[in-house]
């Protein structure tokens, strides 16, 4: 025998989401700038749906049985017709969803009315009334809230004149009291407890949509504050970025140390380049290494907050460099920290002590000029003045030309040292092009 083959668990719960999906798409709303209030009730009202259709065609089939076993055919067609009507308006996808709701709240008054005419039963008629109430608290605003309470006061007092008139309307039971006094009582309690039951929904409604716009509001205010915090952020990482670009690529060596430990942090590329040592070494030192002091010592020079000064410090290879520094105190990742920006001035100030020396000398020559070569140069054209004159005799003459020869001799040997010292020079300074 072949067992019989049931629905598994995985095919009902696929063919209950593709039902779920199907309502979804014919009672969802098509508008985009709704809000979250109307948002919310909109899909109240799918969910509403989602669970009433199949239920109400389970208790329509109940419903047209019995009323059709009690030969109460009219009441069965008009619950065939009320739940058809529903379904098939609700399922169009043509027509918006606000007047879906309408239409479904007019059936099911006029459902209602037909119930107690029908059924001759006030109680059972207003079940419905007080239910459709609750619904439309729910999927409208204040105003349509009131006017459903209204609506239902309406229809009981319709049947409560209507008995007070004399007219049975087929023999109407309240609670097997056939008497217009309990009508009117009945319809009292129902109207009151209907218009409360209204009030406090809308009360807790009211509560959950300042909950809603709320919630809205945090939401905005948190959506710009995420916003502003992204472009300060974004700023930031360019600034970051900016500066780190100024730090390792700066053509000056630049080091940042800790004040308190002296440990080196980061140092560039023109610092490397400079002291000779590789990043792994530097990180490896403490700022003090490279002036060759003791820590105490090298803490009084940077006592103060900004720094400029001229000192001396070592390279790898251990040959002294002048610096100019220009030492400050900043923040970064949170701590305080010491950025040193150093310029190596050693052939600056060696070059200075060059053209010092180089003026030295050439006051020397212009001294040699000024002083030493006058002196011959002055008796010279003293001789050769009287030389010129007349009544000179040949001793006199003798003796002036050897004056003359021994000054030209002085000024040559004086030219010859002049020279000298200008090669001299020339060549411990030769001229630096720029």
């Amino acid at each position: 025998m072949k067992k019989a083959r049931y629905p598994s668990t995985d095919h009902l719960k696929n063919l209950w989401r593709r039902y779920v999906v199907f309502i979804h798409n014919r009672t969802r709303s098509e508008k985009k700038d709704q809000d979250r209030n109307q948002i919310w009730k909109d899909r109240f009202f799918t969910e509403i749906i989602k669970f009433a259709l199949p239920t109400g065609a389970l208790s329509l089939i109940a419903s047209i049985l019995i009323e059709c076993y009690h030969n109460n055919y009219l009441t069965a067609i008009i619950d065939f017709v009320a739940f058809t009507s529903i379904t098939i308006v609700l399922l169009h996808t043509k027509i918006p969803i606000r007047y879906k709701k309408f239409f479904g709240v007019t059936i099911m008054v006029l459902f209602s009315v037909l119930k107690i005419v029908t059924l001759h039963s006030l109680m059972f008629g207003t079940i419905f009334l007080l239910l459709l109430s609750v619904f439309v608290t729910l999927l409208f605003n204040k105003k349509v809230a009131y006017l459903s309470v209204a609506v239902n006061a309406f229809i009981c007092v319709t049947f409560n004149i209507a008995l007070i008139k004399g007219f049975h309307l087929h023999d109407l039971d309240l609670l097997n009291y056939d008497v217009p006094d309990r009508w009117m009582l009945y319809t009292f309690n129902f109207v009151f407890s209907n218009l409360v039951m209204v009030f406090v929904i809308l009360y807790i409604i009211s509560g959950f949509e300042k909950t809603i716009l709320k919630s809205e509001s945090l939401y905005s205010k948190l959506h710009q504050e995420i916003q502003e915090k992204i472009a300060k952020e974004t700023l930031l990482q360019e600034s970051l970025t900016h500066y780190k670009s100024l730090f390792f690529f700066n053509p000056l060596p630049m080091l940042i140390y800790d004040p308190v430990s002296l440990r080196l942090l980061h140092v560039n590329k023109s610092a490397i380049k400079c002291y000779g040592y590789t990043r792994k070494e530097f990180f490896g030192m403490k700022v003090n290494y490279l002036v060759q002091c003791a820590e105490d010592t090298f803490r009084n020079k940077i006592r103060k907050d900004y720094v400029h000064q001229k000192d001396i410090h070592f390279n790898k290879n251990g040959q002294h460099i002048l610096v100019d520094i220009n030492a400050s105190n900043i923040r970064l990742n949170g701590s305080w920290v010491r950025l040193a920006i150093v310029r190596d001035i050693t052939a600056e100030s060696e070059y200075i002590t060059a053209i010092e020396k180089k003026n030295e000398k050439m006051r020397e020559i212009a001294y040699l000029q000024s002083h030493v070569i006058r002196g011959p140069l002055s008796r010279i054209l003293g001789i050769t003045n009287l030389l010129r004159s007349e009544g000179i005799d040949e001793t006199e003459l003798d003796q002036f030309l050897s004056y003359l020869t021994h000054s030209a001799e002085e000024l040559d040997s004086v030219i010859a040292n002049i020279v000298k010292h200008t090669e001299e020079e020339m060549k411990e300074f030769p001229i630096i092009k720029t």
